[in-house]
């Protein structure tokens, strides 16, 4: 058995991918995948490959706090560049005041979402450029001065027929194209060597099944690469935490912990040969970039429909901690 073997799965998407922001409105896509969203397509190809009973076993694990592997949210790549979400609560008005963002103004700074892996874990060492919603070095910004993009959103127009009269009804659906050079990631990290094979073999199959909607169209197939070119961090114990997956507290003293943070409904159906098209309960949980105080773990959510008795639903609340470095400014850190 390992412990804490991390890696960074890499998704080079071969079509462009629809993932929703709310149900049956097509017309409005996401980005990025959250780690339940993930999660929730991981067990399924795994569920398609060892059956039922070897699922139920591997679910078992995460719900009596040994879980087996664990995820990160996806997060953006630009050039194989890899980019983390900022850190809530990170002050960007007082790194431009220390000269190392150079912004034209405050809706620069409010605009970025997203810093480079490694400046984060480095503590920043260079001069910066926002660019959208990313933060770059400032000599990149000058050498390229094109702008860092990840692709872009498009609309098909599509036809509905009423069953009934058969009236045309038109509506839009739309999906993001990646750029040749960009996609998604994220990190696993497994505790238990013998699950490494078979969730991986799980992610492949993802892969070829697809993430998001549509797929019986074609959209969000991707190849997964695994790379090992993850950073060292310098400590494991930090005075603050930030979180890149969503989280859903287990008690109280874990949501006591949370020092800055955004809350997030999740919603939808059940994904399951058993429950299409039946809705799930609804949870709150803390989105990525939360910063803790503190370790926390958070919890597995059962939001099993009532009545509904074919199987147990689960909403994935994990938490993916990474210690932030000493150094990084956040409003009344110093």
């Amino acid at each position: 058995m390992v412990k804490n073997k991390i890696c960074r799965a890499v998704m080079s998407f071969k079509a462009p991918v629809h993932i929703g922001e709310k149900e049956k409105i097509y017309n409005i896509t996401r980005v990025f995948a959250h780690s339940d969203t993930l999660m929730s397509g991981i067990i399924n190809a795994y569920s398609l490959l060892y059956g039922k009973d070897e699922t139920e076993k591997l679910i078992s694990e995460f719900i009596n706090g040994t879980p087996p592997f664990e995820i990160s949210s996806t997060m953006p790549y630009v050039n194989f560049q890899y980019f983390v979400p900022v850190p809530l609560g990170m002050d960007m008005e007082e790194y431009k005041n220390n000269g190392i963002i150079n912004a034209e103004n405050q809706k620069e700074l409010k605009k970025i979402k997203f810093v480079r892996e490694k400046d984060l874990f480095e503590g920043f060492p260079f001069k910066y450029k926002p660019t959208g919603s990313f933060l770059i070095p400032q000599n990149e910004f000058e050498k390229d001065k094109e702008r860092v993009s990840l692709g872009r959103i498009k609309e098909r127009a599509r036809v509905s027929i009423d069953r009934q009269t058969s009236s045309s009804n038109i509506y839009y659906f739309s999906h993001f194209e990646f750029e040749k050079e960009a996609g998604l990631w994220f990190y696993l990290k497994i505790n238990n060597e013998k699950f490494e094979n078979k969730v991986k073999a799980a992610i492949r199959l993802l892969g070829d099944e697809g993430l998001g909607g549509d797929r019986t169209c074609g959209l969000g197939n991707f190849e997964v690469d695994f790379k090992d070119d993850v950073p060292q961090f310098k400590s494991d114990k930090s005075k603050y935490y930030m979180s890149l997956s969503l989280v859903n507290p287990k008690d109280e003293d874990e949501i006591k912990s949370v020092v800055f943070y955004e809350i997030l409904t999740r919603s939808g159906y059940v994904y399951s040969k058993a429950g299409l098209g039946i809705k799930r309960k609804t949870v709150s949980v803390f989105g990525e970039g939360a910063v803790f105080s503190s370790k926390i773990y958070g919890r597995v959510v059962d939001v099993t429909p009532d009545k509904f008795t074919e199987h147990r639903v689960y909403c994935f609340g994990l938490a993916f901690l990474v210690p932030l470095p000493e150094g990084v400014m956040l409003f009344g850190s110093r």
